[in-house]
C-alpha cells in the first residue's frame, strides 16, 4: 500500500490503492495554560498518528479537531463539542472508512475527554459491521516507563505534555508563560464535579511546565510511535492470518 496522506490522493489514485490500514488522529481545542497552542491536543495526536502511519506503511486521514472538553469549557479558547453529538460524528466518519474497506483502522487520541465516547463509537460501529477498529490514547496507554523515567511531573499542559509541543512545534511553545500546578488531592474513584475541575485545574495546568525540554519529548515521543507500531503490527498480522484461515 505505502504511506500516504488520503486527502492527497485523487479519486483514481485512490480506487488503486490497497485499503490495508486507515489511521485516524482525534484531538481536542482547548486551553493549555498560557504557553502552549489551543490545538496542542490535536498537533500531538496528528504528529503521532503520521509517524505511525510512515512505520505502517498505512493511510493517514485528516483529524477530528474539536473534541468533548467539559472541564475546561470555562476557560477562553475553549470550543467543546456535547458528548452525543461528537459520537455520532464519529461513528459517521468510522462508517466511511469501513465503506472503503480497510482492513483496520487505528484511532489514535490525543485527549482525555474524548475516550470513553471514541471507545462506545468505536463498539457501536464494529458490531455493526464486522470492522476491526483499535484505539490508542497515546500519552497514557503506551511506553509508561519511559514517562516515568523521563518526567517528574507531568500532566495536562504540564511537564510531559509541554516537552512534546518543544520537540514538534517549539516555535509555537512560549515557555516565559509557562507556569506549575500540582493539585493538592486527586479521588480515587470516577469523580464527577465542576468544583473537582476548579480544583485540579484551576489555571488549565497540571504539573511543572517549566521543567519541559524538547530532548525529553522527543525521546518520550519516540518510545509511543515505536510501541504503538509494534502493537497494531501484531494486530493486523493475527487479523490477516484469521481471514485467511477463515478463507
Amino acid at each position: 500500500m505505502g504511506f500516504k496522506k488520503a486527502w492527497l490522493l485523487s479519486g483514481y489514485r485512490f480506487d488503486k490503492e490497497e485499503k490495508s490500514i486507515a489511521v485516524l488522529p482525534v484531538g481536542s481545542f482547548e486551553r493549555h495554560g498560557d504557553h502552549l497552542p489551543l490545538g496542542t491536543d490535536t498537533i500531538e495526536a496528528e504528529y503521532v498518528a503520521e509517524k505511525v502511519a510512515e512505520r505502517l506503511d498505512a493511510h493517514l486521514y485528516p483529524p477530528i479537531w474539536y473534541g468533548c472538553s467539559r472541564s475546561l469549557e470555562r476557560f477562553p479558547g475553549t470550543i467543546s463539542v456535547d458528548e452525543e453529538g461528537f459520537r455520532a460524528y464519529v461513528e459517521d466518519v468510522l462508517r466511511g472508512l469501513v465503506r472503503n474497506e480497510y482492513k483496520l483502522i487505528l484511532i489514535v487520541n490525543g485527549h482525555g475527554g474524548n475516550t470513553n465516547v471514541l471507545k462506545l463509537a468505536a463498539k457501536r460501529v464494529s458490531s455493526e459491521t464486522g470492522a476491526v477498529i483499535t484505539i490508542v490514547d497515546w500519552w497514557r496507554d503506551v511506553a509508561q516507563e519511559k514517562r516515568r523515567q523521563l518526567f517528574s511531573s507531568p500532566g495536562h499542559a504540564g511537564e510531559d505534555e509541554t516537552s512534546a509541543m518543544l520537540h514538534i512545534v517549539p516555535e509555537y511553545v512560549d515557555m516565559d508563560k509557562a507556569r506549575d500546578y500540582e493539585a493538592p488531592w486527586f479521588p480515587k474513584l470516577s469523580t464527577y464535579s465542576p468544583k473537582l475541575e476548579e480544583l485540579l485545574y484551576p489555571k488549565a495546568v497540571l504539573g511543572k511546565a517549566s521543567q519541559a525540554s524538547a530532548e525529553k519529548g522527543r525521546e518520550w515521543l519516540e518510545a509511543v510511535i515505536n510501541e504503538i507500531t509494534s502493537i497494531v503490527k501484531e494486530i493486523y498480522e493475527k487479523l490477516v492470518k484469521h481471514e485467511q484461515h477463515q478463507a
